[in-house]
């Protein structure tokens, strides 16, 4: 999540704008988006992560995970970068896009978390800026007047773009884990699967489906395979990547530390994240791994890969009748465990 600071700092200054057509950008909920609301004749929301998108809902507000189409305009775009620069940058060029003329485009960010870097971006996207320091973070604005650079914000569109990974051939883009390469955990589990996974499974916290693919394309014994992931970016590109066996496959964009998970699983592959946007949280990788287990059938598996320092087997050995670590290698650990 972004830092709260920066959060206050924005919607702050989102309430001392004028009433007109507004769009939230990376919105999170906050008790100043009611009255942010209440004020706008026009307040559409963005939020592609489930938990956040779902804290957003319970509010009582409308929100959605795709950003608008072009021909939706607005007057003025508040944006809360994301851990990604590349992605951030294209949320930037499209706000522009997205703005009438003289609009204004305003951004906040924690000082640690790159804000004096995205507002050098800013001033070179669009020729002018305003901004002011508070609490450790900084606010700062633009407005779309004939100084923007529209080579620039279509070479930012472009490079935040979903695109073919040449090293495995599949479709990822900038902002999602390890979307440009895959990573060693990944690569690790797929390489000490068993071949001999049927029936119906799970791919927790899939991302954009590099162990789906790899399971659908080498274990064709497998009947029927959920796609669980919190990232509906993600959770796209999984699809995409697994189109060709579409009649095998389900989606599932849920929040798998809340929400109900599919049931009565023959398998689970897993690789958890452990982190909540820029901070460590190793909890969250527990409560889903945890809930995984639950989700098993008797004699059901899960296969965890996890970085070699995180204690998961404990929690494993109380939900599960065997756990044991298959090997450990390049930093980290694969756990099998039946239920």
């Amino acid at each position: 999540m972004p830092n709260m600071s920066a959060i206050d700092l924005l919607y702050h200054a989102a309430l001392n704008r004028p009433s007109a057509p507004t769009l939230i950008i990376n919105a999170h909920a906050h008790a100043l988006l009611l009255q942010l609301s209440e004020k706008c004749q026009q307040l559409d929301l963005h939020q592609h992560f489930k938990p956040e998108h779902t804290a957003i809902h319970q509010l009582g507000l409308n929100v959605s995970p795709t950003l608008p189409a072009l021909d939706e305009t607005y007057d003025t775009i508040f944006l809360l970068p994301s851990k990604n620069k590349q992605q951030t940058l294209a949320w930037m060029a499209q706000a522009m896009q997205s703005l009438d003329a003289n609009g204004t485009l305003l951004i906040a960010c924690a000082n640690n978390h790159g804000a004096k870097s995205y507002e050098s971006a800013l001033q070179s996207l669009a020729g002018n800026t305003l901004s002011r320091s508070k609490s450790k973070c900084r606010i700062f604005s633009a407005k779309k007047t004939a100084s923007l650079d529209s080579a620039l914000l279509a070479q930012w569109l472009r490079a935040g773009e979903v695109r073919t990974i040449p090293s495995h051939g599949l479709i990822a883009q900038p902002g999602l884990f390890s979307w440009d390469h895959a990573d060693i955990g990944s690569q690790l589990l797929i390489d000490h699967l068993p071949d001999n996974l049927s029936g119906t499974g799970m791919d927790l916290c899939c991302g954009y489906g590099l162990l789906s693919e790899h399971l659908l394309r080498t274990t064709p014994q497998v009947d029927r395979l959920h796609l669980v992931e919190a990232d509906r970016l993600a959770l796209d590109c999984a699809i995409q990547n697994t189109t060709v066996w579409q009649q095998k496959t389900q989606s599932h964009w849920l929040d798998a530390t809340h929400d109900a998970l599919p049931e009565k699983l023959a398998w689970i592959v897993c690789n958890p994240p452990f982190h909540t946007a820029q901070q460590r949280d190793v909890e969250l990788g527990k409560n889903i791994v945890k809930r995984g287990c639950q989700q098993l059938k008797r004699g059901g598996s899960i296969y965890v890969v996890a970085n070699r320092k995180l204690a998961y087997e404990t929690l494993m050995q109380a939900e599960l009748r065997a756990c044991q670590t298959i090997i450990e290698a390049n930093g980290f650990k694969i756990i099998k465990g039946i239920r």
